[in-house]
């Protein structure tokens, strides 16, 4: 016959082991990849308020690799980090933003697609004057570029 004493103790175990079970899932699930932690980052570019497609859009961090992002036919982004991570560093980054990129990987180093006419102004790209924050979480970053 089980005493109230050792009902007592054998439910604490069982509660105690449970619980033990439950931080290990949760602390193994949330656990961040390797690397420097990331806010995810999103955003529209246009110029004179039309959106622009097909343009490159580069996050560059002092002390970090960059992280990039291609804008669609509405103008909106998402930036990568790495393969498998999306976003970009925390902390202020210089950003370019150019629509002449050329596609790597062709024969000799040659480009596979030809680079296309800048028409974003330089003062967005190879002279660039823009900056932004990237914070913890989910970033909204939009870029209303000027032709004049």
């Amino acid at each position: 016959m089980i005493t109230t004493c050792q009902q007592f103790l054998i439910s604490h175990a069982r509660a105690s082991g449970v619980f033990a079970l439950v931080l290990a899932a949760v602390t193994v699930g949330c656990s961040q990849p390797p690397g420097p932690e990331t806010g995810y980052v999103t955003g529209v570019v246009t110029l004179d308020g039309k959106p622009i497609d097909k343009a490159v859009v580069t996050f560059e961090p002092a002390n970090a690799r960059p992280s990039v992002g291609f804008t669609d036919a509405n103008g909106r982004y998402e930036l990568i980090f790495t393969a498998s991570r999306n976003g970009a560093v925390l902390g202020e980054h210089q950003v370019r933003i150019t629509s002449a990129a050329d596609a790597g990987g062709g024969e000799g180093g040659q480009p596979l697609v030809a680079a296309r006419k800048e028409t974003i102004p330089t003062k967005y790209n190879a002279k660039t004057e823009l900056t932004a924050q990237v914070d913890s979480g989910s970033n909204t970053i939009d870029f209303d570029l000027k032709t004049k």
